[in-house]
Order: C-alpha cells, then sequence, then structure tokens
C-alpha cells in the first residue's frame, strides 16, 4: 500500500466507526494465522467499551477457530472509509438458541483507511496471479498477470500484441483473477489505460473497477491485505520473519498457475517466426505508443529495421514463410511486416544499396500503424462515403508527423512508401489523388506489393483472393498499378509463393515453405489428409496444384 492507516484510539470516534459498521451488518472476519478466505459475518452489537457481539451462524466453518481462540481481524466500512480491528479473541455465547453467536473484547483502537481506492497491493515476482478479460469487441478474452490490486481497480501485465488492440474507455464485462490457492475475484471495469514498460518488454493495462459490491470490496480488502502480507515476509529472510505464509499464494493446483503474459515458443511454426515475433512486440508496442500520443521512436525503429533485413539476409525463405505466421498481431503489425519483408527482398534484388534498403524496411513496417489512430468503426466499415474516405485517408500525415524525429530516414523515402503506398495511376488513390507521372519508382513498387498483400487477407466486405485472381486484377488494371513492376513482382515471388496454402488435384492441403530454381515448390508442410513434410520429387504424389490461397498458418505444422 502506498500510504498508513489511521489509528484511531478516542473512544467517541471509535464508538461511531463501530455503531457504522453494526447498522451495515455484515463485516469480514479474517484469521491471523493459516490464511484463508474472510467470512462474511454479522456484527450484532456494539456494547460500548466493553464488548462486540458477533453473530456466524452464515458461516459456520469459522466456528471452530473462534471457539478455539484463534486469533482474528474484523473489518467494515463505516462513514466511506475502511476499518479494521486490531487482533482479537472470542468466547462462545449460548444465549439466542439455533444461533452461532461469539463475544469479544472492545478492541483498544482501530485502524482507518479514508482514501481507500488508492491504497495498491503491490505483487512480488514470485506472486503469480492469473487474470482472464473478456473485453468489449474483441472474440476471444486475454490473459495476463496480476501486478497490483486496489478497491478501485488493478494493473495487469499482458503481451504487447494484446496491448495493440486494445483502447482507454473501453469496456471490461468480466475481469477475473485467480490465487494460486484457487481463490478468485471477478467483477466488471473498464481499461483506465495501456503503457509500455522501459524495456519495450511487456504492456501494463490499467484496470478501473465499476462494478464492486459491498461484499466483493471486503474480499478484495482481504486479497490487498494478503498481498501486502506475503510481501512483507518475503522482503526478510525466512529465518528472521515471524509471518507465515499466505494461503493465497500456496498452489492448490496447476491449473491455477498464471499464465505467462508474454509470447510462449509453441504459439509459432518455426524458429524464425519467433524471431520475427520479437520484431512484431516491437511494432505492437510502438502502436501502443502512438495511441499514447507519443512519436515513433528513432532508435528502436532503427535497430528492428537493422534486424529484419539480418533475418532477410540470413534465411529469405523462411523470413517469408514467417510472414503468414503471426495471425494474432493486429492487422497493421502484420501487414507491415509483410510488406516489409516482400517490398525489401524485392528491391534487394535490383541492387538497391544497405541504407536505402533499411529506409525502405523501416517506413514499410509502420506505413499503416497510423490507422490505430482512426476510429474502430471507420476500419470495420465496408461501404466508404466520401467523408470516411477523408477520415481513412487522415492516417498518412498521422504517421508521417509522428516519423519526424526519425532524420536518419531520408524524406523521398517517407514520401514513396508512406505518402504514396495508397495512390493510384489514375489519381483514384489517397490521400493526395496522384497521377502517373508524380509518382517515383519505390511509390509504384511498394503499390504493387501493399496492394497484392492487402487482398491476400480477408476484409468486412470480402474474402482472401488467391494468388491467381490477385495477379490477374493487378494486371487487367493496369491503369491503376504498374504492370512492369506487377510483371517483376510475379517473376521474383512466382506463380506458387511461399507462405501460400496449396490445395492439390488429390485433395491434400500444404503450406509451400520453400522453392525450387524454377520457381515450383520445393518443401510443403502438409496438414491434411494426414500431417507431413514433403520435399523434391515427394511432392508429386500430391497431384496437381488445383489452388493457392494465403492463409495464417497453423501453430504446430510437420518438422524435418
Amino acid at each position: 500500500m502506498n500510504e498508513t492507516p489511521s489509528r484511531i484510539d478516542h473512544a467517541g470516534e471509535m464508538q461511531k466507526l463501530l455503531e457504522a459498521m453494526s447498522q451495515l451488518g455484515w463485516v469480514s472476519l479474517a484469521f491471523e494465522e493459516q490464511m484463508v478466505a474472510p467470512a462474511n459475518i454479522l456484527l450484532a452489537k456494539v456494547i460500548v467499551g466493553e464488548q462486540l457481539l458477533l453473530d456466524v451462524t452464515a458461516a459456520p466453518e469459522v466456528a471452530g477457530a473462534l471457539a478455539a481462540q484463534r486469533a482474528f481481524h474484523l473489518t467494515g466500512q463505516a462513514h466511506g472509509a475502511m476499518v479494521m480491528t486490531p487482533p482479537l479473541i472470542a468466547e462462545p455465547l449460548n444465549d439466542v438458541p439455533g444461533r452461532l453467536r461469539f463475544g469479544c473484547d472492545y478492541p483498544e483502537s482501530l485502524d482507518v483507511w479514508h482514501r481507500r481506492e488508492a491504497f495498491r497491493a503491490e505483487l512480488g515476482p514470485s506472486m503469480a496471479v492469473a487474470v482472464n478479460l473478456e473485453i468489449q469487441d474483441l472474440e476471444t478474452p486475454l490473459s495476463g498477470k496480476l501486478l497490483n490490486l486496489s478497491l478501485g481497480g488493478c494493473l495487469v501485465e499482458i503481451s504487447l500484441s494484446d496491448a495493440a488492440k486494445l483502447r482507454t474507455g473501453q469496456p471490461l464485462p468480466r475481469l477475473e483473477a485467480t490465487f494460486p490457492s484457487g481463490q478468485t475475484f471477478a467483477t466488471q471495469g473498464e481499461v483506465r489505460h495501456v503503457h509500455i514498460d522501459n524495456q519495450w518488454k511487456r504492456a501494463l493495462l490499467g484496470c478501473k473497477f465499476s462494478v464492486l459490491t459491498s461484499k466483493l470490496e471486503r474480499l478484495i480488502w482481504f486479497l490487498v491485505k494478503e498481498i501486502e502480507r506475503e510481501s512483507a515476509r518475503k522482503d526478510v529472510s525466512q529465518a528472521d520473519s515471524d509471518l507465515s505464509p499466505s494461503s493465497l499464494f500456496q498452489a492448490a493446483s496447476s491449473q491455477t498457475q498464471a499464465p505467462p503474459s508474454r509470447r510462449p515458443r509453441a504459439e509459432y511454426s518455426t524458429p524464425m517466426a519467433r524471431r520475427l515475433a520479437k520484431i512484431a512486440d516491437y511494432l505492437n508496442g510502438q502502436m501502443v505508443q502512438l495511441q499514447q500520443g507519443e512519436a515513433i521512436d528513432s532508435t528502436l525503429l532503427s535497430s528492428h529495421s537493422d534486424k529484419l533485413l539480418s533475418l532477410l539476409e540470413e534465411d529469405r525463405e523462411a523470413l517469408l514463410f514467417a510472414t503468414v505466421c503471426l495471425h494474432r498481431d493486429p492487422l497493421p503489425v502484420q501487414h507491415g511486416l509483410s510488406v516489409a519483408i516482400h517490398l525489401a527482398d524485392l528491391a534487394g534484388s535490383r541492387d538497391i544499396p544497405r541504407k536505402l534498403l533499411k529506409a525502405v524496411v523501416a517506413t514499410a513496417m509502420v506505413h499503416d500503424l497510423g490507422k490505430a489512430l482512426l476510429p474502430d468503426s471507420l476500419l470495420e466499415s465496408t461501404d466508404f462515403d466520401q467523408q470516411q474516405r477523408e477520415q481513412l485517408a487522415a492516417h498518412v500525415p498521422m504517421i508521417r508527423e509522428r516519423l519526424r524525429s526519425c532524420r536518419w530516414i531520408e524524406p523521398q523515402v517517407v514520401q514513396s512508401i508512406i505518402g504514396e503506398i495508397n495512390e493510384r495511376l489514375d489519381g483514384s488513390g489517397y490521400p493526395r489523388q496522384l497521377r502517373s507521372d508524380e509518382l517515383s519508382s519505390l511509390s509504384r513498387m511498394a503499390m504493387v506489393v501493399d496492394a497484392i498483400d492487402a487482398m491476400s487477407r480477408p476484409r468486412p466486405d470480402r474474402q482472401t483472393w488467391s494468388i491467381e485472381e490477385i495477379y490477374r486484377h493487378l494486371l487487367i488494371n493496369d491503369a491503376l498499378y504498374d504492370s512492369v513492376w506487377v510483371q517483376r513482382y510475379i517473376r521474383h515471388f512466382g506463380l506458387h509463393p511461399i507462405g501460400g496454402l496449396v490445395r492439390f488435384s488429390t485433395g491434400a492441403h500444404g503450406w509451400i515453405q520453400r522453392l525450387d530454381s524454377r520457381g515450383m515448390p520445393h518443401q510443403i508442410a502438409v496438414i491434411s489428409p494426414t500431417p507431413q513434410l514433403r520435399t523434391g520429387r515427394e511432392i508429386a504424389s500430391l497431384g496437381s496444384i488445383d489452388s493457392v490461397v494465403r492463409a495464417p498458418a497453423p501453430e504446430l505444422l510437420p518438422q524435418q
């Protein structure tokens, strides 16, 4: 917690607080040793200066421990504050038939927290508490790790890819935390903020609780106190500590362990995909920073552009295939990486200097991140009117403005990739409706790469196009796309490009991972009917190729 309570020992003030707790009825009882979830009991009567009468009929499980004179605290609410007694000892009463009643001495003082929502308990690295989040407008719940807890909300560590999907104020229909013991609490809330840590390794999601009943408030207060208790115990050596371990952090089963908030290795089909995921995480974090009003980090963009080029130089085919393995990341990240890789591979075949190639990679990676600053409703629209088209085009100047600190990128590259990648030769593109004679060769190449990648992905208004359909569309529409660059693209990546999902005449399906010198599939990760890896002449037994589409690769693929 970040504030100490007020110690109240004035008789009159104590009477007011205890009577207010009694009027509310239910208070929480928690034992000092071998702590378990607090029990809700009734503070039946306050005999000022003498005794408190407790009714535990609704929580008979605590009666034995009370009769054994185990020390306990009472916690309740009074006048907008949280009040807790010092340790108390109770004696059984047999004054009301059919009721479990106990009496305890009147407390000598009370601890009072007036600003309850501000008190925050921090969880240490070994205090693993799993959090499951249902987010409005997201089909799949997110998982994370609890970092701190207060009556007002909590901080949760989540993956960078999940963080890029969130917005401040987004409703949380259900937020549930599960402690190692199996103890849980669940409530509703909203996203208060999303931040990236200083190392850009994880995202920190601040959640505000919007529904907090008196019963749940007492439970969370107990959890807050137990977290503090366990933290204090871990701050000193076991030999020097008089505090017994909190049962909240004693694992009941392996099923209650907190899941990792970062990407587990098994999520990715290939080793190269796992390496590319680290660059994707940088872009996810950059999206979150953009949403917070920050600029593109020049140093990080430079280093990750170098990393991507190094991966391309190391194994271009493995990297091309990795672009279909990042389907859990937001679309602007998936698309940006795919365009950057294909554009660098195509441009590199034209002997472009590495410094220029690095600038091309950098601008291509971030060219669509400005869409993270647009309303979701606009991005999900299937039929744009003129006003919506103008709103959509705003993502271009938005991202250009955030790139101002990246002075190592030539302005002409920024103009060609970010400023002109959405233009068309006939002037029908955006944001400036430029025509063919106003567009550079680099922008014409980028337009083709961008369009092919976009058409290979599903949209709200259409399904994925096959590779054949995409090539045919671009070749027919030479008024929109530079036919020279379309043909160069086809010759370079082939009719059966790496990353394509192939359907064979025998009914088999598989992903193309490598090509031979003639541009024909040389390695296929077959997924049906029987998962297996086919190479070279083995592929012939699968039959002829019926179609090739781009589709997300599964997490598990046949390996050599």
